[in-house]
């Protein structure tokens, strides 16, 4: 089991490669609008939040190994039909496919290093070793950003076709893996399986509270995050300046990944949601009226919050939950955060067309405030 936390390493840096993360710049140079690709992004998340916790229970009940492997053919797919057409609707399939990866890789991996850990009785390191993947995960999902960054200039398509590479070396590496003994144990029903999870979660109130409190966080950050690559353009900077302004993005993310061991045992998770989402309800408020050098940041500011924050949110969830529901009950973590992206992302792609990316960043920190008043008291007296 030691060896899968070993190959754990190199396969998240290629699964978390992503050399078309710059995807909304992509898709606007091939002439769609903020619309339509809100509209996009909004079927991804209607995606993820059909087959979302079904795709869990699929690792829970057929095995991690396998569910990653099939994660990163599925993304391959997702590819080619996005660089092969410039259809909208052909598109927004391969954003289907796209989520549908998404949620076969989404709660396995972090399900399948803590039952390895658990099956060494060392389960008390899963902090430790979730900050670490969390901070390979950076350095990688930032190198794509550059990689997407340079591609830009000269051969947008190309990073499609170095994303299927990536998939297959991913792959080579995933065929490695060892399912934990616990795979070997009597297996639930399938249905059986997902109605016990979603039991489960339901009757431990602090579990669920938690999803959806940093759902909420992580939603409105990510709207922030992708809406702001096209920012980008409206401050003057292009695909080699987004890459340096990602790079240096990524040293402080790093920093707050090395944090984050140390301050999910020293901050109750309650104060940590007031303290991320008051950061957060300043940098959003912020890019609504300071000049480039004010903005840049605040987008940074904004990276950093979430890199701090999962492995914590990941530890709290991971100690609750049973073995045969671990991957399951993942994916119900990441559902909640669909169920937040679907009305977001595209009301935000509408108001910026309707008024502009400023003042759509002052309505996000607005929504991020209210928001805020209305979840802390509740984790406050539920935890």
């Amino acid at each position: 089991m030691d060896q899968n936390i070993k190959r754990n390493y190199p396969y998240t840096f290629l699964q978390w490669f992503i050399v078309t993360g710059l995807w909304m710049l992509y898709l606007t140079s091939k002439g769609f609008s903020p619309l339509e690709v809100g509209i996009m992004e909004a079927v991804f998340h209607g995606t993820s939040l059909l087959f979302e916790v079904p795709s869990g229970s699929l690792a829970d009940r057929f095995g991690y190994k396998k569910t990653l492997i099939a994660s990163r053919l599925v993304n391959s797919f997702s590819c080619l039909l996005t660089v092969l057409s410039g259809n909208f609707w052909l598109v927004t399939i391969g954003f289907i496919l796209s989520a549908l990866s998404y949620n076969l890789a989404s709660g396995t991996n972090e399900a399948l290093v803590f039952e390895s850990l658990l099956a060494e009785k060392k389960e008390t390191e899963y902090l430790k070793i979730n900050a670490n993947i969390n901070m390979i995960l950076e350095i990688s999902s930032s190198l794509g950003i550059v990689v997407a960054g340079l591609f830009s200039h000269w051969f947008f398509d190309g990073v499609y076709w170095l994303q299927i590479g990536i998939n297959l070396l991913a792959i080579l590496v995933a065929l490695g893996f060892k399912e934990p003994p616990r795979l070997h144990q009597k297996k639930q029903p399938y249905f059986q399986l997902i109605a016990s999870a979603f039991r489960f979660t339901l009757q431990v109130p602090s579990l669920l509270l938690v999803m959806l409190a940093f759902a909420f966080i992580d939603s409105l950050n990510a709207t922030y995050y992708f809406y702001f690559q096209n920012f980008f353009q409206d401050l003057g900077i292009n695909g080699i300046g987004i890459s340096l302004v990602i790079l240096i993005s990524t040293l402080f993310q790093l920093l707050a990944v090395r944090l984050s061991a140390f301050i999910g045992e020293k901050i109750p998770l309650s104060q940590l949601f007031v303290i991320v989402i008051t950061l957060l309800i300043g940098a959003t408020a912020a890019s609504g009226f300071l000049p480039v050098a004010g903005v840049i940041p605040c987008f940074i500011l904004a990276n950093c919050l979430p890199a701090l924050v999962t492995p914590i949110r990941s530890n709290f969830i991971n100690q609750l939950i049973p073995s045969e529901q671990r991957a399951t009950i993942n994916s119900i973590d990441s559902l909640c955060f669909s169920l937040m992206m679907i009305p977001f992302f595209p009301i935000c792609g509408w108001l910026i067309q309707l008024t502009s990316y400023r003042q759509t960043f002052l309505i996000v920190s607005l929504a991020l405030a209210f928001g805020g008043c209305f979840i802390y008291p509740k984790l406050k007296k539920t935890l």
